[in-house]
């Protein structure tokens, strides 16, 4: 007697060539002030966050207390007239698989991201960052600028073979 055992078979769900398991969207706008976590305005000026060296890693909530917490990194960073735009790979981990089903339904949509200033000026009590270091984007549930979205949502689906 021969038996097929059922085995997992994934269909990449992805689409114009994203990579599975990715996220796309505005990381923060250009030009746009909003009041951060601290109660500091703050806007970023075009340009401010540079879209080469070390890439920034994809977290949860800001909190790099631990390993646990990381979620992916950011592939791509491409400066548009809007703002910062990306691109970045969740990884096949625990807190990416918690992520990526959050994303995928919609309800985890928005992101922030974590710099070091490296240069700004204040005016009229508002910081205007010009250039900074991009360390990390995170996944939150309300962002401080309000266009800081995940936009697209490429992921693989799961499907068992009929014995």
């Amino acid at each position: 007697m021969i038996r097929f055992q059922a085995s997992q078979v994934t269909i990449d769900a992805a689409a114009d060539d994203q990579p599975a398991r990715s996220i796309t969207g505005i990381a923060v706008p250009w030009n746009v002030t909003a009041g951060v976590s601290t109660g500091q305005q703050v806007r970023f000026a075009a340009g401010a966050l540079p879209t080469d060296g070390r890439a920034p890693m994809l977290i949860n909530g800001h909190d790099l207390s631990s390993i646990d917490n990381i979620v992916g990194i950011v592939t791509e960073r491409v400066a548009t007239d809007d703002g910062m735009m990306f691109t970045a790979k969740i990884a096949n981990t625990r807190a990416g698989d918690d992520a990526l089903e959050l994303l995928k339904l919609g309800a985890l949509d928005a992101v922030s991201v974590g710099v070091e200033p490296t240069q700004w000026a204040y005016e009229d009590g508002v910081m205007v960052v010009q250039a900074a270091d991009w360390i990390e984007l995170s996944l939150v549930p309300v962002p401080a600028f309000r266009d800081a979205r995940v936009l697209n949502v490429a992921a693989s689906t799961l499907e068992t073979e009929q014995e």
